[in-house]
């Protein structure tokens, strides 16, 4: 037989029967594994977490007044807010207005506290338009501080961003429109040019044109039959040998007509129009005949110089009305071609100008939208829940860690009595003695010292 096993196969009664004998044992490593939870629970540096809630609120610019020049949308900017909240420019703002990780940034810089930094905040997004920013720390109100803060600093940055859109947008309307500002001016030249040098042949004085030609017309017509009158009269004293004053009547007649054309066309024109000039001119030669006839009527003037003189008169005005009208049909033939090239001429300038007028337009948006962005900027960051200081640390939880230290103490003492029980070979009774040793057992001695404790 071998009675040097150190093992034996035990069954559960006497399992749990050696484990009781062992119960000191098994409450001590309890009790020793409570102990380090306490210390564990003292040790241990307390952290606090504070929860601040944002939401955005994106700015809604009246489109019908102004069109907005920044266009982003709610989630393009949740997509990023957490890589913009924990960006190098937020935080290092915040670790400079807490004076945080001094030693971290004296040895390593503000790179490296930055990166500690991020380790202690956690950025979730919540819904379709609302982020939570939890802030790790030691101190309850340093946590909740920074969990203030945090979007505070990061609304300061999105707004200046936006702000910084809005004014670079305007700028580059502004620098377009300084650029097409020579080419808008050089256009507008030409046609002042143009118009200048074409003045009598553009299409807009066209009817005005076939207007002149048509009075121009009927006064040549009528200077025409005044002149085969006045060669009727003349003929006639030739014939007759007789001076007659007929013609200072022709005259008057002629010059009270010059007079009403002259007054039709001051209420049409102005007075230093082409037409009244020549009106006011053919009135004043008209009054200076009439009144040289009557001086040479009153000074004994033939009748025949008089009607020699109005036929002569009349030859000019006939002239003058004929080499008018040339001219004003000489407009109407180039006209078609003057308005073809001023047409193009309008083509062209039409075009850049209404691209002027647009960028005109779009910049006067951009400065409107610079400044509602600057007027609104309250509006775009509302803090639901600002965070306070946290009542108790969610490291170390004193309740988790003694009910872990309590359940690992038991099951460490449970295991080292269960161990020290397995390796008991000592034996326990006639059964265990026969079972162990395969012999028959003789005698049993009892044991003494239970027995006297017990009678007594």
């Amino acid at each position: 037989m071998d009675t040097g096993n150190n093992e034996k196969s035990l069954s559960l009664e006497e399992l749990v029967a050696g484990v009781w004998r062992r119960r000191k044992t098994a409450l001590l490593v309890t009790a020793a594994a409570l102990v380090l939870g306490v210390l564990y629970v003292l040790a241990t540096p307390k952290k606090y977490v504070a929860s601040t809630a944002v939401r955005i609120d994106m700015q809604h610019l009246p489109e019908q007044y102004v069109a907005p020049t920044v266009t982003e949308q709610v989630q393009q900017r949740l997509a990023t807010v957490r890589h913009e909240l924990l960006s190098l420019p937020v935080l290092s703002k915040v670790i400079e207005e807490f004076d945080l990780y001094r030693p971290v940034r004296e040895s390593s810089g503000m790179t490296a506290a930055v990166q500690a930094m991020r380790g202690s905040i956690e950025v979730k997004v919540e819904g379709e338009n609302a982020f939570v920013i939890d802030v790790e720390a030691n101190d309850p109100e340093l946590a909740a501080k920074i969990a203030n803060r945090l979007p505070e600093v990061y609304a300061e940055n999105a707004i200046a961003e936006r702000a910084a859109a809005a004014e670079r947008a305007a700028a580059i309307f502004a620098a377009e429109i300084e650029k097409m500002r020579p080419e808008i001016e050089a256009y507008e030249q030409k046609l002042v040019a143009f118009k200048a040098e074409h003045a009598g042949n553009l299409p807009e004085v066209l009817e005005s044109n076939m207007r002149q030609i048509d009075r121009l017309s009927g006064l040549s017509e009528t200077a025409l039959t005044s002149l085969a009158d006045a060669q009727r009269r003349r003929t006639a004293l030739a014939r007759n040998g007789s001076e007659s004053n007929v013609d200072v009547g022709r005259l008057a007649v002629v010059r009270n007509d010059a007079r009403r054309e002259l007054t039709t066309l001051e209420a049409t024109y102005t007075p230093d129009h082409p037409l009244v000039q020549a009106a006011r001119r053919a009135w004043e030669q008209a009054q200076a005949r009439y009144d040289a006839a009557a001086a040479a009527a009153a000074a004994g003037d033939s009748e025949q110089k008089r009607v020699d003189a109005e036929i002569a008169w009349l030859q000019e005005s006939v002239a003058q009305y004929q080499k008018r009208m040339d001219e004003y049909m000489k407009r109407l033939e180039e006209t078609p071609s003057v308005g073809a090239q001023l047409a193009a001429i309008n083509r062209t300038y039409d075009a850049v100008r209404e691209k002027y007028q647009t960028l005109l337009s779009r910049r006067v948006e951009a400065e409107l939208a610079r400044d509602l962005e600057a007027r609104q900027k309250a509006s775009l960051f509302n803090v639901v829940q600002p965070a306070f200081a946290a009542a108790a640390p969610i490291e170390p939880n004193p309740v988790s860690a003694m009910g872990l230290a309590l359940l690992s103490g038991l099951g460490l003492g449970i295991a080292a009595a269960v161990y020290s029980a397995s390796r008991d070979t000592s034996i326990r009774g006639a059964a265990d003695a026969r079972s162990r040793l395969g012999l028959p057992v003789l005698a049993v001695v009892p044991n003494l010292d239970g027995r006297m404790r017990k009678s007594s």
